[in-house]
Formats: structure tokens, sequence, C-alpha cells
């Protein structure tokens, strides 16, 4: 395929393991692409102090979001004069602001990602507007699309990263020393609230097996009601890719739950799974069969009743041999439908279309 563009601008949180995919995918679209991490200029007290601005009354807010966002978005100009792109992809809004979006319209077409969803997670207040300025908006869940369809915003594909193979690979198990064997095992935070509880509810159903559960303090909170998960939990902060990578080779199943923000899609972990050798259990979302999965051709191995999830590991855990292949033709099959040269086909389509 011949490069569509000269250079791109990426701006995109470099520790994500979608930024190596997203620049594998835009090396083909582009003859350059230059990535920018924002969150490298400016210290993690005022994004971790941001985080939590939703929770402030208005006027707090406002006045620090003129400060914080005026200052990510000079940054951002600077460096978008530097690099003179014909294309910025941005992952989520990367803090952009509005009149940001419109100063580099005029030199460059925009894509945004979608990683998480303006109307389910706490987002800034700029995220839908911005997005009103893409010449292309992907995402990996298709109701997402559907609302912003409805908006008017309709410059709109189904995307999924394909497998990051150079983070989610598979490792010879028996060289994996400093990491525990499971059969089980989950690796995510919790919620305060009812998604806590769902949360917890799940991860209950395996405390039966050789299961282990790491993750932050708030999943404490639900140990009253679900007092098996104590032993199987694990305190842990932020995991890093590569030891993450060999926790997933030295497991057999992963179960993958549906969040807050995920309504038809599922989860990047279970890509993540496949990539590392191990199974997802993944819990059921319209778009595994009808777009993600659309013809695969065996069955899925999914939950779609909590109180069956156990029944679903017990019978992989049965039949390794089974649990072995169906891992690598689902690896195969997302590998090849969501290949890099694929997702850079969808790019330069869409765009091209009028």
């Amino acid at each position: 395929m011949a490069s569509t563009f000269n250079k791109t601008l990426l701006l995109c949180p470099e520790k994500y393991s979608l930024f190596r995919s997203f620049s594998d995918v835009l090396k083909v679209v582009s003859n350059e692409v230059v990535g920018f991490d924002v969150r490298k200029k400016i210290d993690k007290r005022s994004f971790r102090f941001d985080a939590q601005m939703f929770r402030f009354p208005n006027k707090i807010r406002t006045k620090w979001e003129d400060h914080f966002f005026g200052k990510i978005n000079k940054l951002i100009l600077e460096e978008f004069k530097r690099v003179k792109p014909d294309l910025v992809f941005i992952y989520n809004s990367e803090f952009l602001l509005p009149e940001t979006c419109e100063m580099m319209k005029k030199d460059s077409k925009l894509i945004f990602f979608m990683g998480d969803s303006p109307f389910y997670t706490p987002a800034n207040n700029y995220y839908l507007t911005v997005l009103s300025y893409a010449d292309l908006v992907l995402a990996p869940d298709s109701f997402w699309l559907e609302q912003l369809n409805t908006l008017g915003i309709t410059k709109t594909a189904f995307y999924l990263n394909a497998i990051e193979s150079d983070s989610y690979f598979e490792l010879e198990k028996s060289k994996i020393e400093d990491i525990p064997e499971t059969d089980v095992m989950y690796v995510g935070m919790c919620y305060v609230n009812s998604w806590g509880y769902k949360k917890a509810l799940l991860m209950d159903q395996f405390t039966n097996f050789n299961f282990k559960l790491y993750g932050n303090t708030v999943w404490k909170r639900w140990f009253n009601y679900f007092p098996e998960l104590e032993n199987k939990f694990s305190l842990s902060g932020h995991i890093p890719t590569e030891k993450l990578n060999k926790m997933f080779n030295k497991t057999k199943l992963i179960p993958v739950d549906g969040n807050p923000a995920i309504i038809n899609g599922v989860h990047v972990r279970a890509l993540e799974a496949l990539g590392s050798g191990a199974l997802p259990l993944m819990e059921y979302r319209k778009d595994i069969d009808t777009l993600i999965f659309k013809e695969f051709g065996k069955d899925l191995p999914l939950i779609r009743n909590y109180s069956k999830a156990s029944e679903v590991a017990s019978y992989y855990l049965k039949n390794d041999t089974e649990r072995k292949d169906l891992a690598a033709a689902m690896k195969d099959f997302i590998s090849k439908k969501y290949s890099v040269q694929n997702n850079a086909a969808i790019i330069t389509d869409l765009l091209n279309k009028k």
C-alpha cells in the first residue's frame, strides 16, 4: 500500500501498548510517524489532580481547566507546528480544545480513536465537542458509533487494534520462574459502586479453581459479600507490560468482563490474553459474534450467565487440548482480520470516501 500521508503526529500515552499498535498502522499510511505524549511535559501531580476535577463545583473546575488545558494545548500546538503533519491521530481527546482542533484542521486530517466513551466514563468537558472536528472517528464498540451518528457525527467506523505481538506473545512457561502458575487469573481494578459488586460477583465464580486476583484496594470493599475472594487476592498497582505478559503466559483462562463503558464491544484484555496464549472467557457482548468474530465458525468461550461461569471454566480446564486449539484459532483469526495492513486499509479507504 502506497503511503497516503507525508507526516503523521500521533497523540497518545506512550505507556499504552496501543501506542505501538497505532504506530505500526500509521507507518503504512504515512511516510513518517512522530509520537507525542504530553504527559512527559507536565508533572504527574497535575494529571492526577485533573482526573478528580469532575467531582468539584463548576466554578472551580472551569478555572482549573482554563489553566490546565491551556497549558497542554500550547504544548501540542508547538509540536504540531514543529512537525507540520498532514495527519493527526488522537487517542480519546488527549485534552484538546475545540479551537486547537480548528487550527489543526486547516493543514491536517484529524482521526480520533475512542478508547473510552464520553457518555459513560468521566472525561473532560470537551471530548464530545472535539469529535465533531474529526475527519474520521474510530471505535471498538458499535453502540458508541450509533450514538455519535445520532448526534450527526457520521464519519465513523468500527475499528479493533491487532494483537500487539511485541507486547503480548507466547513464552516457554518452564523458563518463567518468578510467576506462579494458575488455572484462572484476573488483573484489573474494581469499583466502589454497583459495577464493583458486578465484577466481584463474576470473580467469585472462580474461587474453587487455582485462581489469582490482582487489583487495587477497592476490591477489599466487596470481601464481606464474597469472602472467598480475599484469599485469592493480591494487591497490585500498575503492572508493567513485560511482567503482565509473563503472568498471562502462566495461566490458562482469563475472565474478560464488560465494564461500565463497554456496551457492545469487548475489552482489549481479550486480545492481550490471546497474544499470550491464554483463552479469554468473555462476558457476552453483541459485537463479539456480529462483528469481531463474525465468520469465525467455531463456538466461542462466552459467559452469558454468571451462575454458569464456573461451568464454562471447568469445561475448558478439563479439555486442555481443546482450550489450546481454540485459543490458537482465535488468535490466528484476529491476527489476520485485524492485521496492520487491513487496519491501514480501513483508514485510507474511509478517508478517501467523499
